[in-house]
């Protein structure tokens, strides 16, 4: 399955990928277009997941879009923007996801510093009013 997915993506072929998205979980799709992303570093990859965004805008697939530019391609030039903007389009989606927002917390501890202190501190404590135990919330206190 994930060797079909690489070659039509590398081929341009956007539909035949997208129904083959269509029969993976979520975690399978992250899983799957992560190690290709990370294998090749191919903004190919991000093109994709822009293509299934315009079909249907999910706060998933701006969660996808947001990991793929903030890991396997974050060397390129304004990738944790891109990936920052991301982020906070898929809280605009679904802003009672605890885990999307531990995810944005991500952007204060990057040396670009996206997200302000004082904004991370807010997020933290709302967090922890969800996710008591959240580790990546109490680093931000």
């Amino acid at each position: 399955m994930k060797i079909r997915l690489e070659n039509c993506i590398l081929s341009l072929k956007f539909i035949e990928a997208k129904a083959l998205v269509d029969g993976l979980t979520k975690d399978e799709f992250e899983d799957y277009i992560l190690e290709l992303c990370y294998k090749s570093e191919s903004i190919i990859y991000y093109s994709f997941v822009l293509d299934l965004l315009k079909c249907r805008e999910t706060a998933f697939l701006h969660y996808i879009a947001s990991i793929i530019l903030s890991h396997p391609l974050c060397h390129l030039e304004g990738a944790y923007q891109a990936a920052f903007y991301h982020a906070k389009k898929a809280i605009d989606w679904d802003g009672d996801d605890v885990e999307l927002k531990e995810f944005l917390l991500f952007f204060n501890a990057i040396p670009d510093k996206l997200l302000n202190d004082q904004e991370a501190k807010i997020l933290a404590e709302k967090v922890l009013k969800i996710k008591p135990d959240s580790e990546v919330a109490k680093k931000h206190r």
